[in-house]
């Protein structure tokens, strides 16, 4: 039976995990995003206790998903939490990221013929043989011919767009949390600046 239940911070999605992989990166079923299981259940409040030494008492919680809860006291995201009156002010960054470019099996052949054809002439030229050198240069020629072929056929990579959550405190500026998912941050920054009026 799954001992800790907890929402995938990327897509938000109910998640069970064994209390052994505690600590440890899995794959969200649902977005395939790449995440890390947490210590405890996230369901509810981390820990009541640590919210119990509020100044009023008492807590309003505005918003609350997964390991991020944002009350008139505290924004809390995993195990970090800021305190609402060291917050003067919030705001969103976007930021592009780029998928990383990998070679592709075609794109591999390229260059495996590029090098074979380097190979075969330099061979053709160490030992004075004209035709040996026309051959491997041909080959490297193909190699290029390939290469190219490639790189003008290959799709662009869609630019990923990744919002911020920054945060302004007497020390500066802070990067809270980061998310491609807008609406997720814009619930997020709604409550801090609801929090923040709150808190006066």
């Amino acid at each position: 039976m799954p001992d800790i239940h907890f929402a995938c911070p990327k897509c938000n999605q109910p998640i069970d995990a064994p209390e052994e992989l505690a600590n440890q990166l899995t794959e969200c079923p649902t977005c395939k995003e790449t995440i890390e299981v947490p210590v405890r259940s996230l369901t509810q409040p981390p820990d009541s206790a640590s919210f119990a030494a509020s100044t009023s008492g008492d807590e309003s919680v505005f918003f609350q998903s997964g390991n991020i809860m944002v009350t008139n006291a505290r924004f809390v995201i995993g195990a970090k939490t800021f305190a609402m009156r060291s917050i003067t002010s919030v705001k969103t960054e976007t930021e592009t990221e780029l998928p990383p470019l990998g070679i592709t099996g075609i794109g591999c052949l390229s260059v495996i013929i590029f090098v074979i054809g380097l190979v075969i002439a330099f061979c053709g030229f160490s030992i004075s043989s004209v035709w040996l050198a026309i051959f491997g240069i041909l080959i490297l020629a193909g190699g290029i011919w390939l290469a190219i072929r490639i790189s003008l056929n290959k799709p662009k990579p869609k630019p990923k767009l990744i919002f911020t959550v920054v945060l302004t405190t007497a020390g500066g500026e802070v990067t809270a949390y980061r998310s491609d998912d807008q609406d997720h941050i814009s619930k997020i920054i709604r409550a801090l600046n609801d929090s923040i009026i709150a808190h006066g």
